[in-house]
């Protein structure tokens, strides 16, 4: 059975045999594999992939392992993580620096930011990691990007050719686009809106505090946050939503602002 290749397999190939580092290898062929054809003419070929990327992936650790385990990724903190990405001297380490707690070097001349700055983000209590990617656009650190929850695109005038930066390196993840002429509350917002998150908040005796969770979420989702062991014994939840109470139970979808109060049968 023939593979049938289509023209994104193609184009994907041609960047991987063009690539120059191994971690632009393994960006490439991982769409490689994501656009094969998946029936069972292409079975071979894909495994003949998948272990042209394990070892790959093995190179690159081994790699990282002389080099005394030094990663270009960065662990995740906070409710998201969301990526500032732009062309050079757009302003992005202004944004940054606006909206978080981080104090990058910001200059007039190119390429001030050579290695991701990361500040954290507080929206109504609610943290969110904030990464500026620098606009060398090294594969290895728009990675970054590509396994974010958000790509935030800092520019001025038009942003298409930096989509089409992010099309070629096949970054797929979720975009808003700000400009740094945007004041900090409206980029805040851009952002959180963007996300697709609420925000709901736990009440204990006289105190609350806020949770973010998907849109859609249940009360079972909001107490595995809290802990698995709450889902077990769980009786009812108090919720409070625009001033009324109600009881209710694990499969009640929430909105953003409620408040609630989880009982379990160990109290």
């Amino acid at each position: 059975m023939p593979v049938n290749f289509t023209a994104e397999y193609f184009k994907a190939e041609q960047k991987f045999l063009n690539a120059r580092t191994t971690e632009e290898k393994i960006v490439y062929l991982e769409e490689m594999i994501r656009v094969c054809p998946k029936h069972k003419g292409a079975e071979n070929l894909l495994a003949q992939l998948h272990a042209k990327l394990a070892k790959l992936k093995r190179e690159v650790e081994r790699a990282s392992k002389k080099s005394g385990g030094k990663k270009e990724g960065i662990r995740k903190e906070g409710d998201a993580q969301v990526c500032l990405v732009g062309y050079v001297n757009v302003g992005k380490s202004s944004v940054l620096k606006k909206i978080t707690n981080a104090d990058p070097e910001i200059d007039e001349y190119p390429y001030t930011t050579v290695r991701p700055e990361i500040g954290m983000m507080d929206y109504k209590g609610v943290k969110i990691q904030i990464i500026e990617i620098p606009s060398t656009f090294r594969p290895e650190y728009m990675a970054i990007a590509r396994t974010a929850d958000l790509v935030a695109v800092v520019y001025n005038g038009s942003h298409k050719h930096i989509d089409s930066v992010l099309d070629s390196m096949y970054i797929r993840t979720k975009r808003v686009y700000i400009t740094p002429d945007d004041s900090t509350q409206e980029i805040k917002e851009k952002i959180w809106n963007s996300l697709g998150l609420i925000i709901v908040y736990t009440k204990d005796g006289k105190d609350t505090s806020p949770m973010a969770l998907r849109k859609g979420s249940t009360v079972r989702d909001f107490t595995l946050h809290i802990h698995k062991d709450f889902v077990e014994h769980f009786w009812y939840a108090r919720l409070w939503r625009k001033g009324k109470e109600k009881q209710v139970g694990l499969n009640y979808v929430l909105d953003d602002g409620d408040v609630v109060e989880v009982k379990t049968k160990m109290k």
